[in-house]
């Protein structure tokens, strides 16, 4: 009876040493959590920037080849 409460004991106390190193784990994730969450933050106002700088150039492109149409059809007008 002792050597299976020796067993049982062993037992518990190899459950206890993986739940302890499994809530070691567990912590660690957490404590990364907040790190990931702003390095998404931060590509996220990248990209964003990113996003607002194209369709400002484009729209500047837009507004340039405008302006090239307009000159196009004052010249050629002058030239009829």
């Amino acid at each position: 009876q002792l050597s299976a409460a020796e067993a049982a004991l062993a037992l518990k106390q190899d459950l206890i040493d993986r739940l302890k190193a499994e809530a070691e784990q567990q912590r660690a994730a957490l404590e990364t959590i907040p790190v990931l969450q702003a390095q998404a933050d931060i590509f996220k106002a990248d990209f964003e920037a990113e996003r607002a700088a194209r369709e400002e150039l484009h729209g500047q492109r837009e507004k340039l080849q405008e302006e090239l149409r307009q000159l196009r059809l004052r010249l050629g007008g002058d030239g009829a």
